[in-house]
């Protein structure tokens, strides 16, 4: 996995995948204006089915590099208004190696919610990508719940 850094909405610095580790983690990138629908809704539905569960966190990553400089400010601004203050620190803009999270995430269809899953160790342990489906997020869920599981053994 490459390393991710970025500044949250919270205005603290986080590098991915050192901010997880010890954590099951969903990173989700979206990679224009459009994804905004498909990344919030896997984001909302995964807080709230695993949001206050110990050793789980979400981590939602727009990815900004190609909006033009000048108005990258205005355009993290507006995401920021729409994000809960209790969210921020969880909220990550991008502004670099687009082109290597491309790669990454496999990236094929520009309006898609791009998920990674990461075990407690950092280790991606699923990828997928698409708008959120109740079936495919059924799939996810159990992954989670047994990644979880295997997390909270081994913390005893």
């Amino acid at each position: 996995m490459p390393r991710i850094e970025g500044e949250s909405l919270a205005e603290g610095k986080v590098v991915l995948p050192d901010a997880a580790h010890g954590h099951v983690a969903v990173l989700i990138f979206g990679f224009t204006k459009a994804s905004k629908e498909a990344t919030k809704a896997w984001g909302d539905k995964l807080l709230s089915e695993f949001g206050s569960q110990s050793g789980f966190e979400v981590y939602q990553l727009p990815v900004l590099e190609e909006v033009p400089r000048f108005i990258r400010g205005m355009v993290i601004s507006g995401i920021k208004k729409g994000v809960k203050e209790n969210l921020r620190d969880h909220f990550v803009p991008i502004l670099h190696e687009e082109a290597e999270l491309k790669k990454f995430v496999g990236y094929h269809e520009p309006d898609d919610a791009y998920l990674i899953v990461l075990n407690s160790s950092g280790q991606v342990v699923r990828q997928l990508h698409g708008s959120y489906k109740v079936a495919t997020y059924a799939s996810v869920r159990d992954e989670l719940r047994g990644l979880l599981n295997r997390r909270a053994l081994t913390v005893r």
